[in-house]
């Protein structure tokens, strides 16, 4: 009776900790948390309240998708437990989970700010012009016209690269790109890469002023047509079109911008 004064019910150890009472019975079932005292006349468990920290690691290690049967690792056969190697562990997969979070937020962020971008300048079909830094596209050659292509089609070929397995919430542009010069049109899908990924086939976009325009339908290879007036005197300009996103999405008919900046 006097050990069990100095102990808390499974009820009251469970409100302190907000381990539910079925959970700490399948601690107790695994041997990763056992009872300090279990009452021979009533089968009641009861717990001591340094037990309440190994309850929060055992809680944190479940949040940390570390499987409980695991943890039965850390435990010798003098039911000794190795609590620095367990939480150098789940340090790690913390630390792996905390990088994963941050970069799932970093990608909302980033599209949030596409959105925002696309909505500002969303004005039919009138041309403006567009400040865009540099960027750097991994292309595709691609020796047909663009005027029946489906870029789903087209950018499938992206689909396994490295760096997507690397961060799969990194925010990348893609779709069509045309150079122009003097001896002719050469046609890339392309898609864009971290700047700090270094991959054979990879183009520098140049920054600067772009003259853009919204369409519904893929329309690059009418770009010397639609920007005539920007391009005259210029035999050497980037073109390129990708699919890009509103605040009110169109699964079934997204929207493209087409931008064009002349070559020096």
């Amino acid at each position: 009776m006097k050990k069990r004064a100095k102990l808390f019910s499974i009820g009251e150890i469970s409100r302190h900790t907000g381990a539910s009472i079925r959970s700490l019975r399948y601690y107790e079932k695994l041997k990763i948390l056992e009872p300090a005292y279990i009452d021979p006349d009533s089968d009641y468990r009861y717990y001591s309240y340094n037990q309440t920290n190994l309850i929060g690691i055992i809680m944190c290690c479940v949040d940390l998708d570390i499987p409980l049967k695991k943890l039965c690792t850390y435990i010798d056969k003098s039911e000794e437990i190795d609590l620095i190697r367990l939480l150098r562990h789940g340090k790690e997969i913390a630390q792996k989970k905390l990088k994963k979070l941050q970069n799932g937020l970093k990608f909302i962020e980033d599209f949030e700010q596409e959105i925002k971008m696309a909505d500002k300048y969303h004005k039919g079909q009138e041309i403006y012009s567009r400040e865009l830094p540099e960027k750097k596209f991994y292309t595709k050659p691609y020796k047909q016209s663009f005027e029946d292509a489906d870029l789903s089609e087209l950018v499938k070929p992206f689909l396994n690269i490295e760096f997507m397995e690397e961060n799969p919430y990194e925010f990348s542009e893609y779709g069509y790109m045309c150079e122009y010069s003097p001896s002719g049109i050469q046609r890339y899908a392309f898609i864009e890469l971290p700047k700090h990924i270094a991959k054979e086939g990879t183009k520098i976009i140049p920054a600067g002023a772009y003259m853009c325009r919204h369409g519904e339908v893929n329309q690059i290879e009418q770009a010397p047509n639609i920007f005539r007036e920007y391009l005259e005197g210029k035999t050497s300009f980037l073109a390129i079109e990708s699919e890009i996103f509103t605040g009110k999405y169109k699964m079934d008919k997204p929207l493209y911008e087409m931008r064009v900046i002349a070559l020096h």
